[in-house]
Protein backbone atom coordinates (compact mmCIF):
# COMPACT_ATOMS: atom_id res chain seq x y z
CA UNK A 1 0.00 0.00 0.00
CA UNK A 2 1.07 3.33 -0.75
CA UNK A 3 1.04 6.70 1.15
CA UNK A 4 -0.40 9.28 -1.15
CA UNK A 5 0.78 12.87 -0.48
CA UNK A 6 -2.04 15.34 -1.73
CA UNK A 7 -0.69 19.02 -1.63
CA UNK A 8 -4.02 21.06 -2.83
CA UNK A 9 -4.59 25.12 -3.09
CA UNK A 10 -0.84 25.89 -4.90
CA UNK A 11 -1.66 28.83 -7.15
CA UNK A 12 0.92 26.66 -9.68
CA UNK A 13 1.09 23.59 -10.02
CA UNK A 14 4.57 23.21 -11.68
CA UNK A 15 6.08 26.15 -10.10
CA UNK A 16 4.75 24.60 -7.05
CA UNK A 17 5.68 20.70 -7.62
CA UNK A 18 9.57 22.39 -8.53
CA UNK A 19 9.74 23.67 -5.00
CA UNK A 20 8.65 20.41 -3.74
CA UNK A 21 10.96 18.69 -5.60
CA UNK A 22 13.74 21.03 -4.09
CA UNK A 23 12.99 20.56 -1.08
CA UNK A 24 12.95 16.78 -1.06
CA UNK A 25 16.41 17.09 -3.16
CA UNK A 26 18.01 18.74 -0.52
CA UNK A 27 16.81 16.29 2.36
CA UNK A 28 18.46 13.55 0.16
CA UNK A 29 15.35 11.53 -1.35
CA UNK A 30 15.08 10.37 -4.13
CA UNK A 31 11.80 11.52 -6.79
CA UNK A 32 11.00 10.55 -10.13
CA UNK A 33 8.82 12.76 -11.62
CA UNK A 34 5.95 11.47 -14.22
CA UNK A 35 3.75 12.99 -16.72
CA UNK A 36 3.20 11.56 -20.17
CA UNK A 37 1.96 15.32 -21.54
CA UNK A 38 5.47 16.37 -22.87
CA UNK A 39 4.84 20.10 -22.83
CA UNK A 40 3.96 19.91 -19.32
CA UNK A 41 7.25 17.48 -18.81
CA UNK A 42 9.03 20.15 -20.45
CA UNK A 43 7.81 22.96 -18.32
CA UNK A 44 8.33 21.43 -15.29
CA UNK A 45 12.37 20.87 -16.41
CA UNK A 46 12.98 24.04 -17.52
CA UNK A 47 10.80 25.68 -14.39
CA UNK A 48 13.42 23.57 -12.08
CA UNK A 49 16.64 25.19 -13.40
CA UNK A 50 15.27 28.62 -11.75
CA UNK A 51 13.46 26.86 -8.82
CA UNK A 52 16.42 29.21 -6.73
CA UNK A 53 18.77 31.67 -7.85
CA UNK A 54 21.83 29.22 -7.34
CA UNK A 55 20.30 26.02 -7.16
CA UNK A 56 21.81 23.07 -9.39
CA UNK A 57 19.10 19.94 -8.95
CA UNK A 58 20.21 17.50 -11.53
CA UNK A 59 17.56 15.91 -13.48
CA UNK A 60 18.07 13.97 -16.43
CA UNK A 61 15.16 11.62 -18.35
CA UNK A 62 14.92 8.14 -16.95
CA UNK A 63 16.97 6.08 -19.16
CA UNK A 64 19.10 8.57 -20.37
CA UNK A 65 22.10 8.41 -17.91
CA UNK A 66 22.76 9.97 -15.14
CA UNK A 67 22.53 7.22 -12.84
CA UNK A 68 23.50 8.85 -9.32
CA UNK A 69 21.28 12.03 -9.86
CA UNK A 70 18.45 11.83 -7.08
CA UNK A 71 16.07 13.39 -9.26
CA UNK A 72 14.73 11.97 -12.83
CA UNK A 73 11.76 12.65 -15.01
CA UNK A 74 9.95 10.16 -17.23
CA UNK A 75 6.63 9.72 -19.48
CA UNK A 76 5.92 6.32 -19.44
CA UNK A 77 6.08 4.07 -16.23
CA UNK A 78 6.49 0.26 -16.83
CA UNK A 79 6.68 -2.25 -14.28
CA UNK A 80 10.65 -1.62 -14.27
CA UNK A 81 10.05 1.85 -13.58
CA UNK A 82 10.89 1.54 -9.65
CA UNK A 83 14.54 1.82 -9.66
CA UNK A 84 17.21 1.91 -6.92
CA UNK A 85 19.64 4.69 -6.99
CA UNK A 86 23.11 3.84 -5.83
CA UNK A 87 22.52 4.50 -1.99
CA UNK A 88 19.11 1.93 -1.76
CA UNK A 89 16.44 4.22 -1.32
CA UNK A 90 13.42 3.27 -3.45
CA UNK A 91 12.39 7.43 -4.58
CA UNK A 92 9.16 8.78 -4.32
CA UNK A 93 6.88 9.52 -7.36
CA UNK A 94 5.69 12.96 -7.89
CA UNK A 95 2.51 12.90 -10.61
CA UNK A 96 2.18 15.87 -12.98
CA UNK A 97 -0.35 14.00 -15.29
CA UNK A 98 -3.66 14.66 -15.31
CA UNK A 99 -4.17 10.46 -14.57
CA UNK A 100 -3.05 8.18 -11.80
CA UNK A 101 0.34 6.72 -13.06
CA UNK A 102 0.30 3.56 -13.98
CA UNK A 103 2.07 1.01 -11.40
CA UNK A 104 2.31 4.09 -8.93
CA UNK A 105 1.78 1.10 -6.34
CA UNK A 106 5.26 -0.02 -6.93
CA UNK A 107 6.31 3.46 -4.52
CA UNK A 108 5.89 3.87 -0.89
CA UNK A 109 5.22 7.18 -1.76
CA UNK A 110 3.25 9.53 -4.30
CA UNK A 111 2.88 13.21 -4.25
CA UNK A 112 -0.07 14.89 -5.86
CA UNK A 113 0.30 19.20 -6.28
CA UNK A 114 -3.36 20.45 -7.18
CA UNK A 115 -4.13 23.97 -7.99
CA UNK A 116 -6.68 26.53 -7.53
CA UNK A 117 -7.92 26.09 -11.22
CA UNK A 118 -11.10 24.46 -11.60
CA UNK A 119 -10.25 21.75 -14.16
CA UNK A 120 -6.79 20.69 -12.12
CA UNK A 121 -9.27 20.05 -8.87
CA UNK A 122 -11.85 18.22 -11.15
CA UNK A 123 -8.87 15.80 -12.29
CA UNK A 124 -7.72 15.42 -8.89
CA UNK A 125 -11.07 14.81 -7.35
CA UNK A 126 -10.80 11.82 -9.89
CA UNK A 127 -7.28 10.41 -9.13
CA UNK A 128 -8.13 10.73 -5.58
CA UNK A 129 -11.05 8.61 -5.83
CA UNK A 130 -9.00 5.87 -7.85
CA UNK A 131 -6.37 6.02 -4.31
CA UNK A 132 -9.12 5.58 -1.86
CA UNK A 133 -10.43 3.11 -3.72
CA UNK A 134 -7.46 0.88 -3.62
CA UNK A 135 -7.37 1.74 0.36
CA UNK A 136 -4.18 4.02 0.36
CA UNK A 137 -3.48 6.27 2.98
CA UNK A 138 -4.30 9.55 1.95
CA UNK A 139 -2.79 12.31 3.77
CA UNK A 140 -3.60 16.02 2.85
CA UNK A 141 -1.51 19.37 2.87
CA UNK A 142 -3.24 22.77 2.52
CA UNK A 143 -1.16 25.04 0.87
CA UNK A 144 -3.45 27.71 0.59
CA UNK A 145 -2.47 29.43 3.77
CA UNK A 146 1.13 29.40 2.62
CA UNK A 147 0.52 31.16 0.15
Amino acid sequence: MSRIDIAYGAEHRIKQACQTVYKHFLAGRHVLVYCTDPKRLEAFNKMLWSVEATAFVPHPYLGEGGDMARVHLCHELSAQSLIQWGDGQKPWLLNLDIHCPPFFEQFDRVLEIISTHSEDRRLARERVAVYKQGAHQIVYHDLSAKN
